[in-house]
């Protein structure tokens, strides 16, 4: 090769070198152009992709909004977890700046002590945190207004909410759009408002709805729901006549969005052991069967696991047992992922009954709050007057099965009235003028119904889930479980757009590991059962003692006869051996614990690397036979 052959491939490489730069500098002004605009999202939730829902929402604003970021940077150098999270929450707030052509305005704001903006950030209301002990405070907040001076804030953004972070911002950004108060529609067959003739006072939880909703309390004969209700809310529905029945339903099929509590036996309403059966029970059969929903309005579920132990009075005498027919939920019976339970912690029902699909339903079924699998059915008439949970526990027999207590709906669906309008009953030809003008009949569905549907209406009942305590001689109410959080939530989702409703909860960076957790509870359900059956067979044992015929002079000795000694050695193999079996269940824990452990350990430590090894061995083979095919220059 010639020097000035080796001179132009120098110059050529040069070359190519500042065409190559050329093209990467103005690769990366593009990309901060264009990019942040289409993402490539490789998270296994697509944490950083915007649903639909989203998209619409901020294609429909009309009126520009300003978002304000409120962050204090200290705050991330101190705490290294909101740090990272800060970073998650302003890109998507990038991200929805971005997309929205210029109808959100983002400003992001360090405030500092004592200065104008922290002063700005504390009249929002974002809530300010100690970041030392001199009293300094960080702020991570966001405030969003309107060109109206419609306000809303998120004050302090949790890690522990980032699953809804999505919906929290879309959600603002939906309200300030449409700052006008939603209007509920109330059904009841309970005094949940109040009666200044009956000098009743409204329950409490009608203080919790009012408080984010208007509300309007509908008749029990009404004719025609209004399209000016956003969310119908209908609690232990009874003695509703075909015309109401048909005033919901249309109210459903046209869109309107409806949450609902029935119940096979309301505690609130419990009759005497005189009163017929289900008495106090309450359904919605008709429409039910027609969109594809089954709840059985005269079964209750029991639950082993959640069971509240109460004292009670049965045939004269004192009892204190586990009341199947009430329990308190935990946060493994609802569901994280959802809006409505992902936060709540616990939920206490009385006499909850069971939903589920229709063989031949339409719908698709969210469970929202369900059972543990040491569940059963069980027929209401045991919950109908006097309360006996010796009664109940005794014929407890768990079906191994999980249960939906409440639900969520989605799907198209045919009206309960396929002939349309029911005949008006007992009006006269004068009446007719004055009846309600309906409108036109909608056989089948516009679009999907939403529904949210509560096998359970005692949980709105004030004892269920608050207790009274006396402040300065005022008594007060105060929250003991999730129940008002649960309906406010409900009504706020369903009072929102299709598109915001059907908004998917996203996963979070960090998820916590249940495994090991779950294979503790599942050796301890096996050990619990184990200890009931070694008490039932001491319960035996002392009842045989009980009979033995004793001599009670002092010093003397039990006489057992033969079948006794042979009944009590019987007894005394069977707890050794209930004992060794106690023992086997508890080293098969460790050892299935032990064996995950090691499995964790191999695959955190080794997978990796074996991978890294195995794609360098390709690449070196894939090299070598390239080397092997060119073709020898001579």
């Amino acid at each position: 090769m010639s020097a000035l052959e080796k001179m132009d491939r120098k110059k050529l490489s040069i070359a190519s070198l500042i065409v190559a730069a050329v093209f990467f500098f103005f690769l990366n002004i593009l990309s901060s152009l264009e990019i942040k605009t289409s993402q490539v999202d490789l998270t296994e939730n697509q944490l950083f992709t915007l649903s639909e829902g989203s998209k619409k929402i901020i294609s429909s604003i009309n009126e520009p909004i300003t978002f304000r970021f409120y962050y204090s940077q200290k705050f991330g150098e101190i705490s290294p977890a909101h740090g990272n999270y800060s970073k998650r929450v302003r890109e998507l707030l990038e991200h929805f700046a971005v997309i929205s052509g210029g109808k959100i305005n983002l400003k992001v704001i360090n405030p500092k002590t004592f200065s104008a903006e922290e002063d700005e950030a504390v009249n929002f209301g974002i809530q300010g945190v100690p970041l030392d002990q001199t009293g300094e405070l960080g702020y991570f907040g966001l405030a969003a207004s309107n060109s109206t001076d419609d306000r809303k804030a998120i004050t302090f953004f949790n890690p522990q909410r980032e699953q809804f972070l999505e919906y929290d911002l879309t959600r603002i950004i939906f309200d300030l759009a449409q700052p006008k108060k939603k209007k509920i529609g109330l059904i009841t067959g309970l005094l949940l408002e109040a009666d200044p003739l009956l000098r009743y006072q409204p329950w409490p939880i009608m203080d919790q709805i009012k408080q984010f909703f208007e509300v309007e309390s509908l008749s029990s004969n009404i004719e025609k729901i209004n399209d000016d209700i956003d969310v119908l809310l209908i609690v232990h529905p009874k003695i509703i006549e075909d015309s109401t029945l048909y005033a919901i339903d249309q109210f459903v099929m046209r869109g309107g969005r409806a949450l609902i509590f029935v119940d096979p036996q309301n505690e609130t309403a419990r009759m005497s052991p005189q009163a017929p059966p289900g008495a106090g029970s309450s359904e919605l059969k008709k429409l039910f069967d027609a969109w594809g929903i089954d709840f059985d309005e005269n079964k209750f579920v029991g639950d082993r696991t959640v069971a509240i132990r109460v004292s009670a009075q049965v045939k004269g005498r004192d009892v204190i047992a586990d009341y199947l027919s009430w329990g308190i939920y935990g946060s493994r019976n609802l569901d994280r992922d959802d809006v409505v339970t992902g936060e709540l912690t616990a939920i206490s029902v009385a006499s909850a009954g069971t939903l589920d699909l229709t063989k031949d339903s339409k719908l698709k079924m969210k469970p929202l709050l369900k059972t543990s699998p040491i569940s059963q059915r069980i027929s209401a008439d045991l919950v109908r007057g006097e309360i006996d949970p010796e009664r109940i526990l005794k014929q407890f027999k768990p079906e191994n099965k999980v249960f939906n207590i409440a639900a969520r709906f989605q799907g198209k669906v045919d009206s309960a009235f396929s002939d349309g309008p029911p005949p008006v009953k007992d009006k006269k030809k004068d009446d007719d003028k004055k009846r309600v003008k309906l409108a036109p009949h909608v056989k089948v569905s516009k679009g999907d119904i939403n529904l949210i549907v509560f096998a359970d209406s005692d949980l709105l009942t004030t004892r269920f889930w608050t207790q009274q305590q006396e402040f300065f001689g005022k008594k007060i109410n105060t929250p003991v479980s999730n129940n008002a959080d649960f309906l406010v939530n409900s009504l706020d989702n369903l009072s929102g757009s299709d598109a915001l409703i059907s908004l998917r909860s996203r996963g979070l960076s960090v998820r916590p590991f249940h495994k090991i957790n779950d294979l503790k509870n599942l050796a301890e359900d096996r050990y619990r059962k184990t200890e009931q059956q070694l008490t039932t067979k001491l319960k035996e044992l002392q009842g045989k003692l009980s009979g033995l015929k004793v001599d009670n002079k002092p010093g003397a000795k039990v006489v057992l006869t033969s079948n006794q000694r042979k009944a009590f050695d019987k007894f005394r193999r069977e707890m050794i051996s209930t004992r060794k079996q106690l023992r086997d269940v508890q080293l098969a824990l460790r050892k299935d614990i032990e064996s995950l452990d090691t499995q964790l350990k191999i695959l955190n430590i080794w997978a990796m690397p074996v991978l890294i090894a195995i794609v360098a061995v390709v690449l070196a083979l894939v090299r070598r036979r390239r080397y092997h095919q060119q073709p020898v220059q001579g």
